[in-house]
Parts: structure tokens; C-alpha cells; sequence
């Protein structure tokens, strides 16, 4: 969870405070150092930057955690905790019933701070119960970001029937919807008839120049799920075998993780790492010449930005969000066709001069269109707009 909350000012001893302090709040199942997850990396980044404009943000994690202070402060913002795992495993059973609807969240943080605005960012089952306390209960504003395309399809088949009547309820009663692109947001309207607001994702500018590995790198990187489908990626390596390149799977997770383990033990050329922390990821988006994704579906991933942002170009095999790569010329889009992905890779490898004026192209767009500054001052707008009684 987040919470955002302005600094008070004042002007002179016994003044008035000339702003309204914001808080924004949030829930997250997994601590920021450590989640790998779009959506909570990029509430991260936001509370870093609005932060820098005397923000105060308040991250409330799932994340059991011994930590003995309510809050830890990281990168200014501060990070709650719950409560550390219980050692009897019948009690356990029981936290964890508790735990999945949200209720020691409720109890410890929710009726307990105050706070203007709930911002959720996460497609759970207790997305309902946040809505309804939030504007029912405690007449707060409360706004909804959704992050993946498949939540502005209809879910009603996909999803339990509690959790399709949470997210309508919750779609219902915000105050505003957030959506990555302008094709989820045509969707969003079209099954559910919500409107909707466009606000891109965002990610640091970091400084050049990149130093690209002498022998090219064909990275993937993405959790282990099977809608990621990782074993694709294995697939591109057996079909590229005589090229002259490495590769490098990285992706924490279980799915198909001991098939890919047994692959790099045959392969010299293919290194697989169980996932890295965020922010040294970026290291190896530095030096891989392209960045390959095998998703059957996404909302707009951070890895694209990561990537564009350090020269890299995407290659992808299903997802190209509102066709930014194919009209933009940010790498290739396959259409499904892998045979046609495991081509281009070829064709670019062998040709280093087109690869690196696509390389060039891609910062220049992820710079004009992802800033994270950017970002956070469209959330810092909205924030203020909602509480002025829109």
C-alpha cells in the first residue's frame, strides 16, 4: 500500500498552513526492494519523485517482515509492514484466510491513518472491499489504475465470481480510472462502458553512453508464469544456435524454472539467473543489444522502457501496446509469428549499423514519452484536481 501525504508548510510562527496536506494510499503484496512487479516498480518510482516535491509516501506491504519499527524509510518513502509469520501452523492457516481478504490491513493501517485518496494498483479479490470503505465508509477519493489488458477484457469467465463482482464494484465506485494505453482504455469502455484516463507509465532517464557487450546479447527478462511463456525463449535459442551471440534469461518464479536450469547446462552460450533486484536489472539492459518478449499479453511493460531507454530494442513476439514499436520504429513486432521474430533477431545481429540507428531511435522515444518525471506530475495534477471536488 502507499500512501502519499504533503508536507506541511508555514510561513511565519502562528500562520496557517498555506496547503492542504495530501495523503495517498495504496496496497502492495511485496516490499520494494525486492518486487519485480510493474505495477509496484512504478509506484515506486512515482513516490520517489513526488518525494522530491515535498510529498510524503507512505508503502504499506503484505510482506511478512520482522522489521520492529512501524515504518522503514526507503529512498524517502516510508515502508509499513505487517505483522511477522506466525510459528504455529494451525494459526498460520488462519492468518492466511485473514490475510487474503485484506483484514490485518484494515486493522492496522486503513481505520487507523488518515488519508485523502486510496490509489490501488492491484487486481485482487479485496479490490471491492477497498472501494467500498474507501467511498462508502470514510468518503475519501479513490482512484484505480489497471495494468494489464486483460482486465479491460471481460473477466467474468476468466475469474472467480467474487472477484469479477469486487473489480466491478470497484470500477464502479472510482472516482477515476487509470489505464497505460489508448487501447485499453477503448476496451475498458467497450465491455465495462467506464471511462478512463491515459497516463504512461514512466521510468528514469539514465545517462549515456551505453557500452553494448562486444558479443551480442539477446536478454528476456520477466517473471517465470506461464502467460510469459519462457520456454519460447529456449525455442529462439535452439533456432539461433550457430549465431554469434549470448543469451541471458533472467526471471524469478517456479514456472518451467528446473527446465531452464537443465537447458544451461548444455548450453555455453545461455546464461539463466532466478531473478535480480530491482534497479540491477538495468545493468543488463545496458549491455544486451536486444531484449526479446514472449507474452501472451500485457499493459505496457516496464521492460520496454528499461530497455528503450538504454539503447536496447524490443523484439516481441505478441505485444506491441497502442503499436508503438511497429509505428515508431522501436524494434519488431512478430504478430505471433516466431518464426519471423527468430529472423529479425538474425537480420539485426548481421547488421549492426541498422541495429544501432534502431537503438538510437528508441531512447529518443522513451525519453519524449516515459519520462517518470513526466508521470509523477500527471498523478500530482490528478491528486489535486480530485481533492478540489471533481
Amino acid at each position: 500500500m502507499i500512501f502519499v501525504q504533503r508536507k506541511m508548510r508555514f510561513k511565519k510562527k502562528g500562520d496557517i498552513k498555506d496547503k492542504k496536506p495530501i495523503t495517498v494510499f495504496t496496497r502492495f503484496n511485496t516490499h520494494p526492494k525486492f518486487s519485480a512487479g510493474g505495477a509496484e516498480r512504478q509506484m515506486t518510482l512515482i513516490g520517489r519523485e513526488l518525494h522530491k516535491k515535498e510529498f510524503d509516501f507512505y508503502y504499506i506491504t503484505k510482506k511478512h517482515s520482522n522489521q520492529k519499527n512501524k515504518f522503514e524509510i526507503i529512498d524517502g518513502i516510508k515502508v509499513g509492514f505487517l505483522i511477522s509469520n506466525p510459528q504455529s501452523k494451525i494459526i498460520n492457516v488462519i492468518f492466511s484466510i485473514l490475510y487474503s481478504y485484506d483484514i490485518f490491513f484494515f486493522l492496522r493501517y486503513f481505520f487507523k491513518l488518515n488519508y485523502d485518496i486510496f490509489h490501488f494498483r492491484a487486481a485482487i479479490k479485496s479490490v471491492g472491499i477497498w472501494a467500498f470503505i474507501s467511498r462508502v465508509l470514510k468518503k475519501k477519493k479513490f482512484v484505480f489504475t489497471i495494468s494489464h489488458i486483460s482486465l479491460c477484457m471481460p473477466t467474468k469467465e476468466r475469474f472467480s465470481l467474487f472477484f469479477y463482482k469486487s473489480f466491478k464494484y470497484c470500477l464502479k465506485k472510482a472516482d477515476t480510472v487509470i489505464v497505460l494505453t489508448e487501447y485499453m482504455k477503448k476496451e475498458l469502455f467497450k465491455n465495462y462502458g467506464i471511462n478512463s484516463i491515459v497516463i504512461k507509465s514512466g521510468h528514469p532517464i539514465p545517462k549515456g553512453p551505453f557500452k553494448k557487450s562486444e558479443t551480442p546479447i539477446i536478454l528476456w527478462i520477466a517473471r517465470l508464469q506461464n502467460w510469459k511463456r519462457p520456454e519460447l525463449f529456449l525455442k529462439i535459442v535452439e533456432e539461433l544456435d550457430g549465431l554469434n551471440v549470448k543469451f541471458i534469461q533472467i526471471g524469478p518464479g517456479s514456472y518451467y524454472k528446473d527446465k531452464i536450469i537443465a537447458f544451461s547446462s548444455k548450453r555455453k552460450n545461455f546464461t539463466f539467473l532466478p531473478g535480480v533486484v530491482p534497479g540491477e536489472d538495468n545493468q543488463y539492459y545496458e549491455i544486451a543489444s536486444l531484449i526479446v518478449n514472449t507474452s501472451i499479453s500485457e499493459g505496457f511493460p516496464n521492460s520496454f522502457m528499461q530497455a528503450w531507454m538504454r539503447e536496447t530494442p524490443v523484439i516481441s513476439l505478441d505485444v506491441d501496446p497502442d503499436c508503438v514499436i511497429c509505428k515508431n520504429g522501436l524494434g519488431f513486432h512478430a504478430k505471433g509469428n516466431l518464426e519471423k521474430l527468430i529472423n529479425k533477431i538474425k537480420e539485426l545481429i548481421e547488421n549492426p549499423t541498422i541495429l544501432k540507428e534502431i537503438s538510437k531511435k528508441s531512447r529518443t522515444y522513451a525519453i519524449q514519452y516515459h519520462n517518470i518525471n513526466k508521470t509523477a506530475k500527471k498523478h500530482y495534477i490528478l491528486y489535486n484536481w480530485l481533492l478540489k471536488g471533481n
